[in-house]
């Protein structure tokens, strides 16, 4: 028996082992990053340790080949390409100079066999590689596994070369409902120069990458994208009252499904086609110039529709004027643009899905603008403003 504060200890000795030794504790697990690697993009590694892993969203493209590179590697790297959420992993896949053989080997357990000679690569290796998605694979993501054991440089890269296309949304013709776009723009001037003639090229209107021109810039000028089928034909059945039920003292383009102003079309009505949409999600974009006030509306509404009631092969776009019940769903925003204390390059971008479906999706909404900040400093500010486009009901 010792007393707790003698300066002894007792050692527990083995008769045949002598002193025993605690086991040595086990390696700690890598550090673990995840990353995004959309379609067509390239990333940098810079100085990189651990498991590094990047996804590749996959929402609502075709199946099958996906084609990646990864680019001046010189320090040694494993990756492998799979599934998120797959159990059986691939083998790893091994990429890299020979003059890194001795610590690769010592931190690995691997030989020389997998790296390559620096003579014949003096920038590093570069190689190409393929994950094919299945049937099973539809909207998950791809996950391209970079383990990086020793740090890496900061010219080697991962490059997203090619991917499936998206999957164009379904024809108002499969599911009676059709997606209507509308943007308009009124209050447009110059904050800078009095009376100064504003362009139409300075508002600029985007879906999904793709420019529509506004016809003018008169009060409430704007544009209608129909995501209709090439054929039959779509129509309203009356011009008034598309998202009111009554005139009151609603915006005209509330008011009326198109307009003109002194002889000149105003609000133009644009039929685009579904397969200029997503099934996923769908981006439209309004840029302001940065000398240019105005304010910008836009509305996207799922409107059902029906054959017409006289004319064979023509479909209608029923909304409130038609005196119909049906629902249309709807989301809407109008925003102030532009800053009179600087010029400020603003955009109002919203985020959607659901094209002719019975309910329209707001994913995301963003208001892009500069303020000033320590007293001289113009930076960017995106506000999210999501919630301020709630989906509702017209009918």
């Amino acid at each position: 028996k010792l007393n707790v504060r003698s300066p002894y200890f007792v050692e527990v000795v083995d008769e045949y082992l002598g002193g025993v030794t605690p086991p040595t504790p086990p390696e700690p697990e890598p550090d673990i990053t995840v990353g995004l690697l959309p379609c067509s993009s390239i990333f940098y590694f810079g100085n990189i340790v651990g498991i590094t892993k990047f996804k590749l969203d996959t929402t609502d493209k075709d199946i099958g080949l996906y084609d990646f590179t990864i680019s001046n590697a010189k320090v040694p790297v494993k990756y492998r390409a799979y599934i998120e959420g797959d159990t059986t992993l691939p083998s790893y896949t091994t990429i890299g100079l020979d003059v890194y053989a001795e610590e690769w080997l010592r931190v690995t357990g691997d030989n020389a066999s997998s790296l390559s000679a620096e003579a014949t690569n003096l920038d590093g290796v570069t190689q190409s590689f393929s994950f094919t998605t299945s049937a099973t694979d539809v909207s998950k993501n791809i996950i391209i596994e970079i383990f990086a054991p020793i740090p890496t440089e900061n010219n080697m890269s991962i490059q997203s070369d090619s991917c499936q296309p998206s999957t164009d949304a379904e024809a108002p013709s499969a599911t009676d409902f059709i997606t209507v776009i509308s943007v308009s723009v009124h209050s447009v001037y110059n904050m800078f120069v009095n009376g100064a003639t504003v362009p139409t090229s300075d508002i600029t209107v985007r879906l999904n990458g793709d420019a529509y021109s506004l016809p003018n810039l008169a009060a409430n000028s704007g544009i209608r994208l129909i995501a209709n089928d090439p054929t039959p034909d779509y129509v309203v059945l009356s011009n008034n009252n598309p998202y009111t039920r009554t005139s009151g003292n609603f915006p005209i383009n509330q008011r009326r499904w198109s307009y003109e102003t002194n002889g000149s079309t105003t609000m133009m009505i644009q039929e685009i086609g579904s397969s200029e949409l997503n099934a996923s999600v769908n981006e439209i974009k309004v840029e302001v110039a940065e000398t240019v006030g105005c304010a910008v509306a836009i509305r996207i509404a799922n409107h059902p529709v029906s054959n017409h009631p006289t004319i064979p092969n023509q479909r209608v776009i029923n909304h409130r004027g038609d005196n119909t019940w049906s629902y249309i769903s709807t989301a809407n925003k109008t925003l102030n643009m532009g800053n009179r204390e600087f010029a400020s390059e603003e955009v109002f971008t919203v985020k959607f899905s659901g094209v002719n479906q019975k309910d329209v999706v707001i994913n995301e909404a963003t208001y892009r603008h500069e303020q000033i900040e320590n007293t001289n400093d113009q930076i960017d500010v995106v506000d999210d403003i999501t919630s301020q486009l709630p989906v509702f009901y017209v009918r």
